[in-house]
Protein backbone atom coordinates (compact mmCIF):
# COMPACT_ATOMS: atom_id res chain seq x y z
CA UNK A 1 0.00 0.00 0.00
CA UNK A 2 2.16 3.17 -0.92
CA UNK A 3 -0.29 5.86 -3.39
CA UNK A 4 -2.69 7.23 -0.47
CA UNK A 5 -5.23 9.91 -1.72
CA UNK A 6 -6.27 12.11 0.81
CA UNK A 7 -9.48 14.75 0.63
CA UNK A 8 -8.93 17.30 3.16
CA UNK A 9 -10.98 20.43 3.96
CA UNK A 10 -8.15 21.46 6.95
CA UNK A 11 -10.55 20.78 9.79
CA UNK A 12 -9.44 19.31 13.08
CA UNK A 13 -10.94 15.76 11.81
CA UNK A 14 -8.85 15.50 9.12
CA UNK A 15 -5.64 17.05 10.30
CA UNK A 16 -6.78 13.88 12.89
CA UNK A 17 -7.39 11.23 10.00
CA UNK A 18 -4.00 12.16 8.43
CA UNK A 19 -2.13 11.50 11.51
CA UNK A 20 -3.94 8.26 12.32
CA UNK A 21 -3.12 6.76 8.85
CA UNK A 22 0.42 7.85 9.03
CA UNK A 23 0.69 6.29 12.46
CA UNK A 24 -0.76 3.23 11.19
CA UNK A 25 1.85 3.03 8.32
CA UNK A 26 5.05 4.61 10.17
CA UNK A 27 7.04 1.43 8.46
CA UNK A 28 5.86 1.72 5.12
CA UNK A 29 6.93 3.88 2.44
CA UNK A 30 4.17 5.99 1.23
CA UNK A 31 2.97 8.70 -0.86
CA UNK A 32 -0.22 10.88 0.52
CA UNK A 33 -1.51 13.35 -2.40
CA UNK A 34 -3.25 15.60 -0.18
CA UNK A 35 -6.36 17.12 -2.30
CA UNK A 36 -8.09 20.04 -1.63
CA UNK A 37 -11.07 20.67 -4.05
CA UNK A 38 -12.26 24.43 -3.54
CA UNK A 39 -15.06 26.93 -4.78
CA UNK A 40 -15.52 30.26 -4.23
CA UNK A 41 -16.37 29.16 -0.51
CA UNK A 42 -13.90 27.84 2.26
CA UNK A 43 -14.21 24.01 2.12
CA UNK A 44 -13.52 21.36 0.41
CA UNK A 45 -16.83 21.14 -1.86
CA UNK A 46 -18.19 19.17 -4.13
CA UNK A 47 -20.09 22.57 -6.47
CA UNK A 48 -17.98 22.71 -10.00
CA UNK A 49 -17.37 26.03 -10.24
CA UNK A 50 -15.12 26.03 -13.56
CA UNK A 51 -17.64 28.71 -15.01
CA UNK A 52 -16.88 31.01 -12.37
CA UNK A 53 -14.15 34.14 -13.03
CA UNK A 54 -11.10 33.27 -13.71
CA UNK A 55 -9.19 35.78 -11.60
CA UNK A 56 -11.15 34.80 -8.41
CA UNK A 57 -10.49 30.67 -8.95
CA UNK A 58 -7.23 31.72 -9.27
CA UNK A 59 -6.66 33.70 -5.73
CA UNK A 60 -8.51 30.59 -4.30
CA UNK A 61 -6.09 28.12 -5.81
CA UNK A 62 -3.58 29.81 -4.34
CA UNK A 63 -4.96 30.31 -0.73
CA UNK A 64 -5.82 26.58 -0.97
CA UNK A 65 -2.41 25.42 -1.81
CA UNK A 66 -1.27 28.05 0.38
CA UNK A 67 -3.54 26.26 3.55
CA UNK A 68 -2.39 22.53 2.00
CA UNK A 69 1.35 23.72 2.55
CA UNK A 70 0.63 24.56 5.86
CA UNK A 71 -1.48 21.79 7.04
CA UNK A 72 1.00 19.06 5.42
CA UNK A 73 3.96 20.81 7.31
CA UNK A 74 1.69 20.56 10.68
CA UNK A 75 1.43 16.39 10.23
CA UNK A 76 5.04 16.25 8.94
CA UNK A 77 6.29 17.72 12.49
CA UNK A 78 4.44 14.79 14.15
CA UNK A 79 5.80 12.17 12.35
CA UNK A 80 8.08 9.35 13.85
CA UNK A 81 10.41 8.87 10.70
CA UNK A 82 10.89 9.90 7.20
CA UNK A 83 9.32 7.16 5.02
CA UNK A 84 6.51 9.10 3.81
CA UNK A 85 5.97 11.77 0.81
CA UNK A 86 3.52 14.34 0.49
CA UNK A 87 2.25 15.50 -3.08
CA UNK A 88 -0.32 18.40 -3.18
CA UNK A 89 -3.17 18.56 -5.37
CA UNK A 90 -5.91 21.41 -5.22
CA UNK A 91 -9.26 21.24 -8.07
CA UNK A 92 -11.83 23.45 -8.41
CA UNK A 93 -14.22 20.37 -10.09
CA UNK A 94 -16.45 17.96 -9.02
CA UNK A 95 -15.03 16.46 -5.52
CA UNK A 96 -16.04 12.81 -6.44
CA UNK A 97 -15.18 13.13 -10.30
CA UNK A 98 -11.65 14.36 -9.07
CA UNK A 99 -11.39 11.89 -6.45
CA UNK A 100 -12.13 9.22 -9.05
CA UNK A 101 -10.32 10.44 -11.78
CA UNK A 102 -7.23 10.68 -9.74
CA UNK A 103 -7.57 6.87 -8.44
CA UNK A 104 -7.33 6.08 -12.08
CA UNK A 105 -4.31 7.89 -13.12
CA UNK A 106 -2.39 8.02 -10.26
CA UNK A 107 -2.99 4.25 -9.88
CA UNK A 108 -4.01 4.85 -5.89
CA UNK A 109 -4.39 2.58 -3.27
CA UNK A 110 -6.42 3.85 -0.80
CA UNK A 111 -8.55 7.40 -0.15
CA UNK A 112 -8.59 7.80 2.97
CA UNK A 113 -10.66 11.27 4.70
CA UNK A 114 -12.02 12.45 8.12
CA UNK A 115 -15.24 11.54 9.21
CA UNK A 116 -18.02 13.81 10.66
CA UNK A 117 -20.77 12.00 10.79
CA UNK A 118 -23.19 11.93 14.04
CA UNK A 119 -25.14 8.59 14.90
CA UNK A 120 -28.25 9.86 15.00
CA UNK A 121 -28.79 11.21 11.91
CA UNK A 122 -25.92 9.36 9.42
CA UNK A 123 -26.10 4.94 8.72
CA UNK A 124 -23.07 3.61 10.41
CA UNK A 125 -21.99 7.10 11.57
CA UNK A 126 -21.25 8.02 8.71
CA UNK A 127 -20.60 11.95 7.05
CA UNK A 128 -22.52 13.29 3.90
CA UNK A 129 -18.95 13.18 2.28
CA UNK A 130 -17.95 10.42 3.34
CA UNK A 131 -21.39 8.69 2.38
CA UNK A 132 -21.51 9.79 -1.08
CA UNK A 133 -17.57 8.99 -1.81
CA UNK A 134 -18.19 5.33 -0.98
CA UNK A 135 -21.24 5.32 -2.82
CA UNK A 136 -20.32 6.58 -6.25
CA UNK A 137 -16.21 5.86 -5.94
CA UNK A 138 -16.05 1.85 -6.70
CA UNK A 139 -12.14 0.77 -7.79
CA UNK A 140 -10.17 1.61 -4.61
CA UNK A 141 -10.66 1.08 -0.85
CA UNK A 142 -11.86 3.95 1.32
CA UNK A 143 -10.80 4.28 5.31
CA UNK A 144 -12.96 7.16 6.56
CA UNK A 145 -11.02 8.12 10.25
CA UNK A 146 -14.03 8.98 12.99
CA UNK A 147 -13.04 12.15 14.67
CA UNK A 148 -12.36 9.61 18.15
CA UNK A 149 -10.47 7.13 16.55
CA UNK A 150 -7.30 6.04 18.28
CA UNK A 151 -4.29 6.24 17.16
CA UNK A 152 -3.46 3.15 19.08
CA UNK A 153 -2.64 0.21 16.61
CA UNK A 154 -5.30 -1.78 15.13
CA UNK A 155 -4.89 -5.11 16.95
CA UNK A 156 -8.67 -6.30 16.48
CA UNK A 157 -10.77 -5.66 12.94
CA UNK A 158 -14.01 -6.26 12.49
CA UNK A 159 -15.20 -7.73 9.05
CA UNK A 160 -18.71 -7.48 8.97
CA UNK A 161 -20.39 -9.54 5.90
CA UNK A 162 -23.91 -10.96 4.55
CA UNK A 163 -21.70 -13.83 2.63
CA UNK A 164 -24.43 -13.43 0.02
CA UNK A 165 -21.00 -13.00 -2.71
CA UNK A 166 -17.98 -14.55 -2.66
CA UNK A 167 -15.11 -12.58 -2.31
CA UNK A 168 -11.78 -11.69 -4.70
CA UNK A 169 -8.28 -11.56 -3.54
CA UNK A 170 -7.92 -8.18 -4.96
CA UNK A 171 -10.62 -6.90 -2.64
CA UNK A 172 -9.46 -8.52 0.59
CA UNK A 173 -5.45 -7.10 -0.28
CA UNK A 174 -5.75 -3.91 1.65
CA UNK A 175 -7.56 -5.76 4.57
CA UNK A 176 -4.67 -8.45 4.38
CA UNK A 177 -2.00 -6.10 4.18
CA UNK A 178 -3.13 -3.88 7.50
CA UNK A 179 -3.69 -7.17 9.43
CA UNK A 180 -0.13 -8.66 8.46
CA UNK A 181 1.81 -5.31 8.98
CA UNK A 182 0.21 -5.00 12.84
CA UNK A 183 -0.46 -9.09 13.62
CA UNK A 184 -4.29 -8.16 13.82
CA UNK A 185 -6.71 -10.67 14.18
CA UNK A 186 -9.79 -10.53 11.24
CA UNK A 187 -12.74 -10.97 12.85
CA UNK A 188 -15.81 -12.23 10.75
CA UNK A 189 -18.93 -11.14 11.75
CA UNK A 190 -22.09 -12.02 10.18
CA UNK A 191 -25.61 -11.18 11.05
CA UNK A 192 -28.13 -14.00 11.03
CA UNK A 193 -31.12 -12.91 8.60
CA UNK A 194 -32.28 -17.06 8.61
CA UNK A 195 -31.68 -19.18 11.19
CA UNK A 196 -28.72 -21.04 9.08
CA UNK A 197 -26.69 -20.08 6.84
CA UNK A 198 -27.57 -21.16 3.11
CA UNK A 199 -24.83 -23.74 0.70
CA UNK A 200 -23.56 -20.76 -1.32
CA UNK A 201 -23.46 -18.28 2.08
CA UNK A 202 -21.27 -21.59 3.75
CA UNK A 203 -18.85 -21.68 0.36
CA UNK A 204 -18.46 -17.78 0.47
CA UNK A 205 -17.18 -18.04 4.35
CA UNK A 206 -14.89 -21.30 3.72
CA UNK A 207 -13.16 -19.60 0.79
CA UNK A 208 -12.87 -16.24 2.46
CA UNK A 209 -10.91 -17.85 5.70
CA UNK A 210 -9.10 -19.09 3.29
CA UNK A 211 -8.14 -15.88 1.60
CA UNK A 212 -7.33 -14.47 5.16
CA UNK A 213 -5.11 -17.47 6.36
CA UNK A 214 -2.36 -16.28 6.87
CA UNK A 215 -3.70 -14.13 9.78
CA UNK A 216 -5.44 -15.07 12.73
CA UNK A 217 -9.63 -14.88 12.90
CA UNK A 218 -12.76 -16.06 14.35
CA UNK A 219 -16.54 -16.08 13.13
CA UNK A 220 -19.14 -14.68 14.80
CA UNK A 221 -22.33 -15.27 14.50
CA UNK A 222 -25.04 -12.66 15.70
CA UNK A 223 -29.11 -12.96 15.42
CA UNK A 224 -30.59 -9.66 13.45
CA UNK A 225 -32.35 -8.69 16.53
CA UNK A 226 -32.32 -4.58 15.92
CA UNK A 227 -30.86 -2.56 13.44
CA UNK A 228 -27.88 -4.03 11.76
CA UNK A 229 -26.24 -0.46 12.56
CA UNK A 230 -27.07 -0.71 16.27
CA UNK A 231 -25.65 -4.30 16.34
CA UNK A 232 -22.34 -3.39 14.87
CA UNK A 233 -22.27 -0.52 17.42
CA UNK A 234 -22.79 -2.93 20.39
CA UNK A 235 -20.25 -5.68 19.08
CA UNK A 236 -17.37 -2.66 18.37
CA UNK A 237 -18.03 -1.36 21.85
CA UNK A 238 -18.54 -4.80 23.65
CA UNK A 239 -14.86 -6.28 21.22
CA UNK A 240 -13.13 -2.93 21.57
CA UNK A 241 -12.32 -3.19 17.95
CA UNK A 242 -10.37 -1.23 16.30
CA UNK A 243 -11.22 -1.16 12.95
CA UNK A 244 -14.55 -1.49 11.23
CA UNK A 245 -14.41 -3.60 7.30
CA UNK A 246 -17.22 -3.67 5.02
CA UNK A 247 -17.09 -3.89 1.30
CA UNK A 248 -19.48 -1.75 -0.76
CA UNK A 249 -21.35 -4.34 -3.25
CA UNK A 250 -23.86 -3.37 -5.57
CA UNK A 251 -27.19 -4.29 -3.90
CA UNK A 252 -25.06 -5.63 -1.11
CA UNK A 253 -24.52 -5.67 2.76
CA UNK A 254 -23.06 -1.63 3.03
CA UNK A 255 -25.45 0.10 0.40
CA UNK A 256 -28.38 -1.00 2.76
CA UNK A 257 -26.58 -0.18 5.35
CA UNK A 258 -25.80 3.52 4.27
CA UNK A 259 -29.47 3.62 3.59
CA UNK A 260 -30.51 2.54 7.18
CA UNK A 261 -31.86 4.78 9.67
CA UNK A 262 -29.83 4.29 13.17
CA UNK A 263 -32.53 3.55 15.92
Amino acid sequence: MKKILFPTDFSNNSFHALNYVGKLLKNVECTFFVLNVFSEKKGFKSKNTADGNEEKLQKRKEEATTRLERFVSRVKRQEENGKHDYRLITESRNLIQVINTLVNELDIDLIVMGNKGKKSSIPIFLGKTATRTLNLTNKCAVMTVPKNASSNVAKEIAFVTDLKKPYKTKVIEPLLYIALLHDTIIRIVHIDEKEQMDQSQQSNLDELLSLIKPVKSAVHHIPNFISKAKIIEMFINESAIDMLVMVNNEHGFLEKMLREPVI
